[in-house]
């Protein structure tokens, strides 16, 4: 008989945060960055790596690349946008965005694919 206890035990946060696999890290890093900023988030996110050298890199490349979709996600997004703007390469914020969404699950998987062959 499973009791109420065990079963909160089985699906605590801190155990499915602990028990998450490199990509779904990547995952929350990549949309924790849109939803705020790429630093904000990462240190919101840092504890759940638990210092684990494959999980924290897992975290980093959500992170970094995750801002590819939303111009705010990253400084330096704005950055290279004024500075694009100063040169007079116009930036389309939709383009981006949909570029975005198509590069930033590629980059995901096989950055994070490549992070599990080397370790």
């Amino acid at each position: 008989m499973i009791t109420a206890s065990a079963t909160r035990r089985a699906v605590s946060p801190a155990r499915l945060a602990t028990d998450s696999p490199p990509l779904q890290l990547a995952g929350v890093g990549a949309v924790g960055a849109n939803l705020a900023d790429n630093l904000p988030a990462y240190l919101a996110i840092e504890p759940v790596a638990d210092g684990s050298p494959v999980r924290m890199a897992a975290l980093l490349i959500g992170v970094n690349t995750g801002p590819l979709i939303t111009p705010w996600a990253s400084l330096a997004t704005l950055l290279w946008a004024d500075r694009c703007r100063a040169a007079g390469v116009p930036v389309r914020w939709r383009t981006f965005a949909v570029r975005g969404l198509l590069v930033v699950p590629i980059l995901l998987i096989s950055c994070v694919a490549a992070l599990a062959l080397a370790s």
